[in-house]
């Protein structure tokens, strides 16, 4: 019993250790695009390689508890859950990454579209961390509160682009707008693989799945 316990408790510290990657990743690539540090960009799509160690480490040490200490199915639901946490952050980190590249490709975003991006992107960063901190805590009040943060991201994205219409309308160079619906569109994304982090708390918590949508 005490083997198995220090084997989750270690497994769930190398969860915790891929999320603040993965957000030191998205805090870099905000950081980068503001100042259009193209170093830290490169240095952003050097991380993801860490990320997918820290993916690959998570699911040996799952194997290894479910092949040598036959876990019970609240342990089981630990093992599955932090599988899938697991595959979320590296999906996040994919999307830090995909930014970074639009950064090293494009010319530095206008400071009115910057303000509206970093707006996002901030929340994004609260919503990440407070998810985090969920899964560390295994506080179920806010794995079911905090989903609606990512509702207020897709509401700014959508004001972003209704934003960004206007613009069009204006200028006709309208192709340097397209950097900026994708790092948009990834930042989305982003948000609803943390969502998809608090279905996973639910589940290791109560045996229950639950879809946000």
């Amino acid at each position: 019993m005490v083997k198995i316990n220090l084997e989750l408790s270690l497994f769930k510290e190398n969860i915790l250790l891929m999320g603040s990657r993965v957000h030191k990743m998205h805090e870099d690539a905000l950081r980068a695009l503001k100042t259009n540090n193209r170093d830290l960009a490169l240095t952003i799509i050097e991380s993801d390689e860490y990320v997918n160690n820290d993916e690959e480490s998570v699911n040996r040490r799952a194997l290894e508890v479910l092949a040598l200490l036959a876990p019970v199915a609240s342990d089981l639901r630990i093992i599955i859950a932090g599988i899938k946490i697991a595959t979320d952050l590296e999906r996040m980190g994919d999307y830090a990454k995909n930014i970074a590249r639009f950064i090293l490709k494009n010319d530095p975003i206008h400071e009115d579209q910057m303000n509206l991006i970093e707006e996002i992107y901030l929340v994004y960063l609260d919503f990440l961390s407070k998810a985090m901190e969920a899964f560390e805590n295994r506080d179920l009040d806010a794995a079911f509160a905090l989903p609606k943060i990512d509702d207020e991201i897709d509401l700014l994205i959508k004001n972003l682009f209704f934003k960004l219409e206007e613009v069009e309308l204006n200028d006709p160079n309208t192709i340097r707008l397209i950097p900026l619906v994708g790092m948009a569109r990834n930042i989305e994304r982003a948000g609803d693989h943390t969502k998809n982090v608090c279905e996973q708390i639910i589940y290791e918590a109560t045996g229950q799945y639950y879809d946000f949508g």
